[in-house]
């Protein structure tokens, strides 16, 4: 659908579509009259859930939330910063986390070759659909696509190395992680919050209802 029509769709400006296709949150195309065409299946299922509340959170502090629920330390924020998000997280609900950590990344769809995907998955940390354990989600790995986070370096030497060519419904899903660089040292796949967190934004129905059943029992 236009830009337009997805604008009135949910119910917001032409220029906040915009704003959603440049952060990745809504797949969409360019036609030959270089015009936006958005993806129908992702407008409708944004559509579908509660309108969104407040402004969404820094990067830095998106990740803190997520990585509080998971269990894990947060060395990038001060301790009274770390005590304020605690009290935030004690009242929030999973669909407004999902909003407010909208910024954790910037997300990227490419098309890959099949003979490429395997390769590719070692060259980012898992996350989604993509990651490894997913028994907590009652999902299986997904084999036929990939999906994780890297720096935008990488994401450049990827996209080169690989031949990716960009696709809002391609099999492979790059999210260039903002800040902060320590989120990404020494992993191959992302903390069980954040992989709840990328679930529920998937254009999927049985992905996204894992991952908002997950978030609302790690928010508990």
């Amino acid at each position: 659908m236009t830009t337009a029509v997805a604008a009135e769709r949910l119910g917001v400006s032409q220029r906040q579509v915009q704003r959603l296709i440049e952060t990745g949150r809504l797949p969409a195309t360019r036609t030959a009259g270089d015009a936006w065409v958005v993806d129908a299946l992702a407008v409708n299922a944004m559509a579908r859930t509660r309108p969104e509340r407040g402004r969404p959170w820094s990067p830095s502090t998106a990740w803190a939330a997520l990585w509080r629920i998971s269990g894990l330390k947060v060395d990038w924020l001060d301790g009274r910063t770390t005590r304020r998000l605690d009290d935030r997280l004690a009242s929030i609900d999973a669909e407004e986390l999902v909003h407010a950590a909208r910024r954790r990344a910037s997300v990227r769809r490419f098309r890959a070759s099949e003979s490429f995907l395997a390769e590719l998955d070692m060259f980012v940390i898992r996350t989604g659909a993509g990651a490894k354990e997913l028994s907590r989600f009652a999902l299986e790995r997904d084999l036929s696509s990939v999906d994780g986070y890297c720096t935008n370096d990488a994401a450049t030497r990827l996209v080169r190395d690989f031949h990716l060519t960009e696709d809002p419904r391609g099999n492979a899903t790059l999210r260039v992680a903002t800040a902060p660089s320590s989120i990404l040292e020494g992993r191959d796949t992302m903390p069980v919050a954040v992989i709840a967190a990328d679930l529920a934004e998937s254009l999927e129905v049985r992905e996204r209802s894992a991952g908002f059943r997950v978030l609302k029992e790690l928010l508990r």
